[in-house]
């Protein structure tokens, strides 16, 4: 008899003995608020009551889907857990102690069917464009649109930005990078009658049909019997595999005013309209994605994360190109910064972007010449410049200079129409 008082009162108190945390009942979901086919169940020596959540869901009322990668509409009904704002800041939980004097925290009566809780993951309780959070800079909190995409309305078309993947690697300083997370890349060849083609620029595709380039990497001429084509969907060089397309250049456009200065190049950007061997323009897919194009004003997220790809040297000495596609990670410099004597001086202009990583070790680098800068833009990837010039490679107070894609958007939309 004493063997067993002990071996309740040891069960008790670990709270782990099977007999004495029997299941009561699954009781109604309303007992314990359970949404989404949640079960409430209740223990009977404890007077705990929780819910038992279907797949996808959890939560304390089971009200968070975890499988929602996108919002509807303008995402009031989220409930996925995307928890950054655009720039990729972590929001703060609803329920934080910092969020007691706002109007929308997880103490409000309403809050359940609002989507606010005990969690810091994006939602839209007041109808706002998209879904938001706020988010702690110094010693405030701010509202801020979340990096969260919107649900395609149609099975079919291009949803500029998106990507099939979203690996980030810290091209020189790069990695490699499957092309699926850098969808809208083209690469950019020069064939030769009777040689092997040569791998020219890199490219960014805007639309079905048009794809932006620099300028630079056609302003020389071409021999009798050479011309240009492109790949979408490469990830290695000289490769034709599942997932690749051809494409020729139906047209090259070169801006006007495209001039090479001391070190720069000057209104560096081109227009390629591309069709397939069977006469057709770009189609979505896993490894094809049209790039959004900027906004006009807010274009450069000075600080934020970009990134720039291509299969450009990996080292300033190199002599050979990679194989495999590269992306890095840089973040803009302010025009202010850039046009200091020991960065580029009176060389950069207002059509021109700086970027670089913080430590000089990722650039863009001879080869991805035309390639995109990309940066979070309103939760969506955007073409921010197009890889223009820069002294050197990854080296200190030289960043890479871009062309700045929204101080060209009236030129774009003139040659290729609304985009």
């Amino acid at each position: 008899m004493r063997v067993l008082l002990v071996s309740l009162l040891l069960c008790t108190l670990a709270l782990g003995c099977r007999a004495w945390r029997r299941r009561d009942s699954e009781s109604d979901s309303s007992n314990c608020g359970c949404l989404n086919n949640g079960v409430c169940i209740s223990y009977k020596y404890y007077n705990i009551n929780r819910c038992s959540c279907p797949a996808n869901f959890i939560g304390e009322h089971c009200e968070t889907d975890s499988s929602q990668k996108c919002y509807e509409g303008n995402g009031h009904s989220y409930r996925g857990i995307a928890n950054q704002d655009i720039w990729g800041k972590i929001c703060l939980k609803w329920n934080s102690a910092l969020l007691l004097t706002e109007k929308y925290n997880a103490n409000r009566p309403d809050a359940l069917q609002l989507g606010l809780g005990k969690h810091n993951y994006c939602r839209n309780p007041d109808n706002q464009r998209r879904p938001w959070c706020f988010v702690q800079i110094g010693r405030k909190q701010y509202m801020r649109e979340c990096k969260v995409p919107q649900c395609p309305t149609e099975k079919e078309g291009f949803q500029c930005g998106q990507k099939s993947m979203t690996p980030r690697f810290k091209i020189v300083g790069g990695n490699r990078t499957p092309i699926e997370n850098q969808p809208w890349f083209a690469a950019i060849y020069r064939s030769h009658l009777g040689g092997s083609p040569s791998f020219t620029c890199g490219g960014a595709l805007i639309s079905s049909c048009w794809v932006v380039s620099a300028a630079h990497c056609f302003s020389g001429k071409l021999k009798k019997g050479e011309r240009y084509f492109l790949y979408l969907g490469q990830s290695k060089r000289n490769s034709e595999t599942l997932g690749e397309i051809r494409f020729e250049i139906e047209e090259l456009i070169l801006h006007e005013n495209f001039s090479t200065g001391t070190i720069a190049y000057h209104n560096d950007i081109a227009l390629l309209k591309i069709r397939s061997r069977t006469g057709k323009c770009a189609e979505p897919s896993r490894t094809v994605q049209t790039i959004c194009l900027p906004p006009a004003y807010g274009d450069i997220p000075i600080g934020g994360e970009c990134e720039v790809t291509g299969f450009g040297l990996e080292e300033q000495n190199d002599y050979l190109y990679p194989e495999y596609l590269k992306m890095a990670v840089v973040k803009p410099i302010s025009y202010r910064e850039c046009q200091q004597p020991h960065y580029y001086g009176s060389e950069i202009t207002s059509q021109m972007v700086c970027a670089a990583h913080p430590e000089w070790t990722s650039d863009a680098c001879q080869g991805d010449s035309g390639g995109p800068l990309v940066c979070p833009i309103d939760g969506r990837m955007a073409l921010v410049g197009v890889v223009s010039w820069g002294l050197g490679c990854a080296e200190k107070n030289k960043p890479g200079v871009y062309a700045r894609v929204s101080h060209f958007l009236p030129w774009i939309r003139t040659h290729t129409g609304p985009i």
